[in-house]
């Protein structure tokens, strides 16, 4: 019997009892979704990054795509699991970025965190309830293990955020990236300009977009459109708004305008997008 435990038929998302069980992780590799390891048990050692990484008993590690993992050697008393989530499904799931980016900044430099005894049994009574639901076949299952996953990725981050919160300052460059994504989310519904938020931080536009750019791999440009396009995807996946609702509620002159928008940031209109949604 496989180890892999998946809840969508494309992979977006899935818990593995073991890592040579990951068909897309071969090694070296760039991740191109994220991984959350816990370890129980045993140790993993891993070159991330060219640098050497290790995770013993009772430690969560996270790593965001775009890591580099030259090798990784687990021990064989190693008794844990094993969670990818694709970026377009972990938007889905966790669509509010203020509360995720801020703390998984701190992934980069320590992606490696020491659990508390009841920190790790939390992590296991949810990794344990997916094992048991996603055996089962009966209306509403999808949904119910979308929500723990959900509640495991949030408990997660808690354990990130709790220790950010104990003496860990973040420089100036990613105090920067914070207060922008905090301007963002109370205004990507209104402004786009990227010289809108560079006058809010007291910078130009041109600085802001560098900053951001070394901090997180995006411009604010980029930050801008990727936060627009999250919304308009969950609008047109979560509510009964039509385009041009839609639209309206994004302030976008019009529904036209909208549409080119969207389609040249994701390569499909708004309507092909919905009726994708429909088909799966």
């Amino acid at each position: 019997m496989t180890s892999q435990l998946s809840l969508t038929t494309d992979e977006s998302i899935a818990v593995f009892r073991s890592l040579a069980d990951i068909p897309f992780i071969t090694f070296p590799t760039r991740l191109d979704r994220m991984l959350l390891v816990v370890c129980r048990t045993g140790e993993i050692a891993a070159d991330i990054d060219l640098e050497r990484k290790r995770m013993g008993e009772c430690s969560v590690m996270v790593l965001r795509p775009g890591h580099h993992i030259g090798s990784c050697r687990v021990s064989t008393d190693f008794d844990g699991f094993f969670i990818t989530v694709t970026q377009e499904k972990l938007n889905t799931i966790l669509p509010s970025l203020q509360y995720v980016i801020p703390y998984s900044l701190k992934y980069n430099s320590n992606s490696v965190i020491e659990m508390t005894v009841e920190e790790q049994e939390n992590l296991t009574m949810i990794y344990n309830m997916i094992r048991r639901k996603i055996r089962e076949d009966r209306p509403f299952t999808s949904k119910a293990l979308a929500s723990l996953f959900e509640v495991l990725f949030y408990d997660a981050l808690g354990i990130y955020a709790s220790r950010s919160e104990q003496g860990v300052r973040k420089t100036r460059r990613e105090e920067l990236l914070s207060e922008f994504i905090d301007i963002l989310e109370k205004n990507f519904k209104t402004e786009r300009a990227v010289s809108f938020y560079a006058d809010k931080l007291f910078v130009t536009p041109k600085h802001l977009s560098a900053v951001l750019k070394e901090v997180s791999g995006r411009t604010a440009g980029e930050w801008i459109d990727n936060r627009v396009i999250l919304e308009a995807k969950l609008m047109l996946r979560t509510t009964g708004m039509n385009v041009q609702e839609i639209s309206s509620a994004l302030n976008f002159s019009n529904q036209s305008f909208f549409g080119k928008y969207f389609k040249h940031l994701t390569g499909t209109s708004p309507r092909d997008y919905r009726s994708k949604l429909s088909d799966n």
